[in-house]
């Protein structure tokens, strides 16, 4: 099948071109440090295209495909295709309007290519958006276009996609890993820097973990081993995966076979995804590779505490973090068998130079992440995953479907697309957030799984104290969390005070507060009693009412507009309402029903706000509060039950003097 004359044109030449005097309906901009839109007009008229599709035309066809495959199940499309092509085809024909088809480039001149060293006056092109206008408007379709790295436009990086890789464990895929990791070691300082600010020298090997596995040499039929280190140097990679239920336990190190594993561990007693790790780690070129549950001996609580302890470190001086990420136990690989790659179309390559004798390909853009995600993968859902993600410096993804290069610089999937990781977020409610999302086999690690970020964040923050998953400096504003799902205290194995989000046993999340300040006049954490102690002001509520979503409250009351109603169960959300019975605020209880006994506020954070009316200008007043019970062991002691959100047209608390209130 050859090109119509239209597709002809499409190259790197005539896409570069601005596009002031043919803006087509609906011109996006591109992602650019440029304002200018760039790209090219296509067909004159639209209404050609299925035809020339028809009639063979290979890029014209993939248009179709990428319209079809970007609108199908979009919300927001002007037309959803059915998912029954031919059907589709007929439809989008019959919706062609007679105007041009123009296509509009994704580059980026300043944005440096990786790992490639991007060249003075090169495009840094991804891909295209072809702009189809319809009856009512415009359809997109989004393509991938690509290069061979030893092809002219390869090397001159105007292109910078990359084909897809022929398997995770091609050396095609290892060379990559091999550019990835060389580039960020010479050029990445950011990468260099531990969690804390710290500077990792590179150029000398680190002490090893307490115990590593040797990878052996398979050429010299050297099975693997693990051993004890004893203060020795080296550089290693370290491996992030997912256990598994306990009926598909991996491989795991014991007081009884600790001896037999220091002497050799037989390749067909290892399961796969720590045989693929292995592989990957040999070709790669290292020694040593760390995996929790060989290197850790699993029956001692004295050496899982110890070295549990270490883990942080384990992963920060790592060279590299291997992650079998959509493994979800230990038979399951790392190498994934793939499907096959979508077509792509060869289209020539002619800049505005010259015409080369080599070619660019274009692909349809996929927008179904889930195969090549790593937060899609079976390890995204496991707790310790957090700090491994966070503290490992330079992170290789085997996803299903994909590599995933990730460091505290970039992260990119193997096609030279970048890929946005909310995987290295270091704000510590975002860090507990993501964290709480996940799972823990054991839930008496609901702290020490953290331990490792706890260290590294402790060193930048100087003298403030950790108190139970919590920062001192950071209260008040990090004791107004809430509870995504029912907390469930009574499930929770260890003894947490009710003021920390641990103690919840699920999804946390907490209040975006802006503007507020901090009204509370000092905090006091009593290690002895795991008691907080706050001085602030301290009011009983009238009343709590279940929140009605028919009725008209959120209406009436300005102030429930701010409650996240969609991200608390129905049954945990309430209304405050004052002595007169009128609502004055919305309430998140810890679990689904009201608390007996008399319920306390306790004033935390607040805000002026001016609000003009038709009368003038009115003040409200926003005050962020704990909801409080008294204990049964000790009514000078509270408990926490919730939080809550205050909103009236005089300060509440106005009466209400200061008082140091202790909450266990």
């Amino acid at each position: 099948m050859s090109l119509c004359p239209a597709c002809q044109q499409v190259n790197v030449a005539n896409l570069t071109r601005p596009l002031h005097d043919l803006p087509p309906p609906r011109w996006g901009r591109a992602r650019t440090s440029s304002s200018t839109p760039r790209g090219m007009v296509h067909l004159d008229d639209a209404r050609h295209l299925v035809a020339s599709a028809h009639a063979g035309c290979p890029f014209c066809d993939l248009i179709v495909r990428a319209v079809l495959q970007h609108n199908k199940g979009a919300a927001d499309s002007i037309w959803t295709p059915t998912g029954h092509f031919e059907r589709d085809v007929r439809q989008l024909q019959d919706a062609l309007a007679p105007r041009p088809i123009c296509l509009q480039t994704n580059y980026d001149p300043v944005k440096p290519s990786f790992p490639e060293h991007g060249t003075t006056g090169s495009w840094h092109i991804r891909g295209l958006k072809a702009c189809v206008p319809v009856d009512r408007g415009t359809l997109v379709g989004r393509i991938r276009l690509f290069a061979h790295a030893d092809s002219p436009a390869g090397s001159s990086c105007d292109i910078i996609g990359r084909p897809p890789l022929p398997s995770s464990d091609s050396p095609e895929a290892f060379n990559l890993i091999e550019r990835w990791m060389s580039t960020c070691l010479s050029q990445h300082q950011a990468c260099r820097e531990s969690l804390s600010g710290s500077v990792i020298d590179e150029s000398t090997p680190p002490m090893l973990p307490t115990r590593i596995v040797h990878v052996g040499n398979p050429d010299a039929a050297s099975a693997p081993r693990l051993l004890h280190t004893a203060g020795q140097r080296g550089h290693y990679v370290a491996l992030s995966h997912c256990w598994g239920p306990p009926a598909h336990r991996p491989l795991m190190t014991t007081r009884s076979t600790l001896a037999d594993h220091q002497a050799g561990i037989p390749w067909t007693t290892i399961p796969r995804v720590y045989q693929d790790a292995i592989t990957a780690t040999r070709r790669l070129g290292f020694e040593y590779i760390w995996i929790d549950s060989l290197c850790i001996v699993q029956d001692s609580h004295d050496d899982w505490l110890k070295e549990s302890q270490r883990m942080g470190d384990v992963y920060q001086y790592a060279r590299l973090t291997i992650a079998a990420s959509h493994a979800a136990e230990s038979e399951q690989p790392c190498f994934f068998p793939r499907p096959p790659p979508p077509t792509a179309v060869e289209l020539p390559h002619v800049t505005s130079d010259v015409q080369s004798n080599s070619s660019i390909y274009a692909s349809v853009l996929f927008t179904d992440y889930d195969g090549i995600s790593p937060e899609s993968g079976a390890l995204a859902s496991r707790a310790w995953a957090t700090q491994e993600w966070l503290l490992t410096r330079r992170m290789i993804f085997y996803t299903e479907e994909s590599l995933v290069w990730s460091c505290k610089m970039i992260s990119q999937r193997e096609t030279g697309a970048s890929f946005h990781s909310t995987a290295r977020n270091t704000r510590w409610k975002a860090i507990v957030e993501k964290y709480s999302d996940r799972q823990l086999t054991n839930r008496t690690d609901r702290l020490i799984a953290l331990e490792g970020v706890r260290g590294e964040m402790a060193k930048k923050r100087g003298n403030d104290e950790y108190c139970f998953g919590l920062w001192k400096n950071s209260m008040p504003d990090q004791l107004l969390w809430y509870c995504a799902v029912p907390a469930q205290r009574s499930r929770c194995e260890l003894d947490l005070p009710t003021w920390t989000w641990a103690s919840a046993i699920d999804r946390v999340r907490f209040l975006d507060i802006k503007g507020a300040k901090n009204v509370c006049e000092g905090f006091r954490f009593d290690e002895a009693t795991k008691s907080l102690v706050i001085r602030s002001a301290l009011r009983q509520v009238a009343r709590l009412t279940l929140f009605d979503a028919t009725s008209a409250e959120e209406e009436r009351i300005p102030s429930l507009a701010g409650a996240p109603r969609d991200t608390v169960p129905a049954d945990m959300l309430f209304t405050f309402q004052d002595d007169a019975g009128l609502s004055i605020g919305w309430a998140i209880l810890d679990e689904p029903l009201a608390p007996n006994g008399a319920v306390y506020s306790l004033q935390l954070m607040s805000k002026v706000s001016k609000i003009q009316g038709t009368g003038g200008v009115t003040k409200s007043y926003s005050e962020w509060t704990l909801l409080l019970r008294r204990t049964d062991k000790d009514r000078e002691v509270f408990e926490r039950v919730g939080l809550g959100l205050v909103s009236t047209g005089s300060p509440w608390f106005k009466d209400c003097g200061n008082v140091s209130v202790r909450i266990s």
